[in-house]
């Protein structure tokens, strides 16, 4: 098999960071894997945690890139093609259309991302206070679930807190977390393949498994895609519920009713603490 060449590195990424009406989407399966935990093992290399533990979990999801407002469609569409549905971004955008919810693309609102999401046929669950308990989130995506997620994004789309000018959404399609180096990697609550130095992916988690209670937040990393790159980005916890729990306002630079559907006083009550579970 040809080998693939390790992708760029993230910009600004010493520490934490970010890494068509028709879209376009990449083919996630076979050498995809490779890709993303190729990314995966270079996040940890620049971090300087080459010995540490971590325990990694993702959904293989086809890269999609939006076509201007469009970051919540295309989060959905990521999200529906990875279970399979032959559903597209345009598709969905008709549907919001129809539905009145948006002009251009655009989604302010929760709820209603929540009611388009169940017109394409997924499962969602709204969780109004999305980042109050990690184990519940670690729960969720260890269990094969993904999270949509609005944020402000920064100019390398990493997350950042700009009261909400710059909201996006974001599909979270797995998790990477820390654990202690004496960690059991053998109680039996999970399936783990070493995949890297000491890097372990695990599967089929039973529903009493204790390792999310185990995990503080400060070590968990999320994995993410979104529609205005092609790479998986990885964030921390902290900075992207920091950024989630800042989304104030839209853009005073956006505040035109004949362009947009905005919320009542271009309040962003129903994206702040918001996280959707997709199932």
């Amino acid at each position: 098999m040809e080998l693939i060449p390790l992708p760029p590195p993230f910009p600004l990424l010493p520490k934490e960071g970010s890494s068509n009406n028709l879209p376009k989407s990449e083919n996630t399966k076979g050498n995809g894997v490779a890709i993303e935990l190729d990314t995966v093992e270079l996040w940890i290399k620049l971090n300087g945690k080459i010995n540490d533990t971590f325990m990694v979990v993702w959904q293989n999801t086809p890269t999609i890139l939006q076509n201007g407002p469009q970051c919540g469609l295309v989060a959905l569409a990521m999200a529906a093609q990875s279970h399979g549905q032959a559903i597209d971004t345009d598709s969905i955008f008709q549907k919001a259309l129809n539905m009145g919810i948006t002009k251009k693309g655009e989604l302010f609102s929760s709820f209603a991302t929540c009611e388009l999401a169940t017109c394409i046929e997924m499962k969602p669950l709204l969780l109004n206070d999305g980042f109050h308990d990690a184990e519940v989130l670690l729960r969720y995506l260890i269990s094969d679930k993904m999270l949509l997620v609005p944020y402000d994004a920064d100019c390398n789309h990493a997350p950042c807190l700009k009261n909400g000018h710059k909201a996006h959404w974001a599909l979270l399609i797995g998790v990477l977390f820390q654990v202690d180096n004496s960690f059991n990697h053998n109680n039996g609550c999970c399936s783990r393949e070493l995949l890297r130095q000491n890097i372990y992916r695990i599967s089929d988690v039973h529903a009493n498994c204790d390792l999310p209670s185990q995990v503080d937040k400060e070590n968990i990393y999320f994995l993410a895609k979104h529609g205005k790159s092609k790479r998986l980005a990885i964030w921390s916890y902290n900075s992207l519920q920091a950024s989630n729990n800042n989304l104030q306002e839209v853009d005073p630079k956006r505040v035109n009713d004949l362009e947009y559907v905005l919320p009542p006083n271009n309040n962003l009550a129903d994206l702040r603490d918001k996280v959707i579970v997709l199932r």
